[in-house]
């Protein structure tokens, strides 16, 4: 069997993709936390500088938008919090009691493809899920009470939001 140049060319440029994107996750591992706080300084920011945030709309003014009116679509880049909290409960909560229990995280990150195991190193590994999401301690993170007690500490970043999303639940658009 003759490979072309075109061919050889093809299937490097594809392992070289591959184990770029797993030395990038594992560099972004190790910058995420100070990527965190950055982040969130800039939202914080953000939010501070925007004029029209609160701001209160007329019965007659079609162009304010109210919370309620606006625009459901996620960010594929940042999606939201809730929209990754209910993803993670219709996909990973299998025994659907609301609550994402030890062996439910286990399982889910063993069927993780060898190729993207690398963003595995982003959001960390069962324990350290479990230490800040899990409020209460009792060894399952629960949907409404443990990830709303959380918001500070589980999920937090988008970053981590988009790479958790894009391990178990690529393709959920709750």
């Amino acid at each position: 069997m003759k490979l072309s140049l075109k061919h050889i060319l093809l299937v490097s440029a594809i392992a070289l993709a591959s184990q770029s994107s797993i030395v990038l996750a594992e560099e972004a591992a190790v910058t995420s936390d100070a990527a965190d706080v950055a982040a969130e300084a800039n939202v914080e920011e953000a939010v501070e500088a925007d004029g029209d945030a609160g701001k209160e709309c007329s019965a007659d003014d079609s162009s304010c938008i109210t919370p309620e009116e606006e625009p459901s679509a996620e960010d594929p880049k940042c999606p939201s919090r809730p929209h990754v909290i209910r993803c993670a409960a219709k996909y990973l909560d299998t025994n659907q009691n609301g609550a994402l229990e030890r062996e439910e995280l286990d399982s889910a990150m063993g069927e993780v493809s060898w190729i993207v195991r690398g963003l595995l190193k982003v959001i960390g590994s069962t324990d350290a899920i479990m230490k800040k999401c899990d409020a209460d301690g009792d060894g399952k993170i629960d949907i409404a009470t443990d990830m709303e007690a959380t918001k500070e500490t589980c999920l937090a970043s988008c970053f981590k939001r988009n790479a958790f999303k894009r391990l178990f639940f690529p393709e959920c658009t709750e």
